[in-house]
């Protein structure tokens, strides 16, 4: 299994030289696999317009049929879809599955006087598949499983395995006030790379960021350790966190799970 990370930043979208590093597209995984050989896409924020276009010079290698997951409908994590080009296009064959339902919010954002154009004029053929909490389905050999979690309006946690290989993508949870999300840890159980929200330091999550639905890199650890993850990866990094702010992050979490790497857009890793 390989994961390319298109978008990495939580809440907005940023830019300038002080985020070379890690990027400021917001979240958009894509995942290629042994088992499935569609594409499948873990949510669809700013980043999805550059998979998009990467997609398009690749369609003949990869086919034409696309499988989206979306963990919510916050603005971060669907803002890149009007610009997502195979959606325009005759003969793609777009699945696209969430815990709620997509079709509304996807459109509803395209919208006057929200969007110049409605989502009648993406000619790619549709296809919504309305998931329900804590159930789990396959795509090939592939296996995935999902769980709700602690966000406003809630988000989606899910893991992909890929025959010996697994990836838990917990990205939009806010933690427990005292203890871990036990099935979070279960789902994370021995997985070989554990995604996780960390997009606040621990002193910014109790200056006032209670409730928000995020967690911090401790979190992360502690559920990392807990479910015995091989790998933990800090993803949904704040907007206000230059690239010198994620690397210090990055080094905190190390003292705490030595296997730890903070999700950089562009990069692809090997699981």
């Amino acid at each position: 299994m390989k994961c390319r990370f298109w978008g990495t930043r939580g809440s907005v979208p940023v830019s300038g030289p002080q985020y070379m590093e890690f990027g400021g597209n917001t979240p958009c995984l894509q995942l290629t696999t042994q088992g499935c050989p569609e594409p499948i896409i873990l949510d669809s924020g700013t980043g999805i317009r550059e998979f998009g276009q990467h997609y398009m010079t690749h369609r003949t290698e990869v086919g034409d049929t696309i499988h989206l997951f979306l963990t919510h409908a916050h603005w971060d994590h669907i803002q890149g879809f009007p610009f997502f080009i195979p959606a325009y296009v005759p003969g793609v064959n777009l699945h696209i599955y969430c815990t709620k339902k997509a079709k509304d919010f996807l459109s509803g954002q395209m919208t006057a006087p929200y969007f110049p154009v409605g989502m009648d004029v993406m000619m790619a053929s549709f296809h919504f598949h309305e998931l329900a909490q804590g159930d789990e389905m396959q795509l090939g050999d592939v296996r995935i499983r999902w769980i709700p979690l602690p966000h406003p309006q809630e988000s989606t946690g899910f893991r992909i395995d890929d025959g010996a290989r697994s990836l838990v993508f917990a990205t939009d949870t806010e933690h427990p006030a005292e203890g871990l999300n036990e099935q979070l840890v279960g789902l994370a159980r021995n997985t070989d790379v554990l995604i996780y929200d960390a997009q606040y330091t621990p002193d910014e999550y109790e200056a006032g960021k209670q409730g928000w639905g995020h967690s911090t890199f401790h979190q992360g650890a502690e559920v990392a350790k807990a479910s015995a993850a091989e790998r933990l990866i800090l993803f949904s990094h704040d907007p206000s966190h230059d690239d010198a702010a994620c690397r210090a992050i990055e080094t905190s979490c190390q003292e705490e799970f030595p296997n730890t790497w903070s999700a950089r857009q562009g990069i692809q890793i090997e699981i």
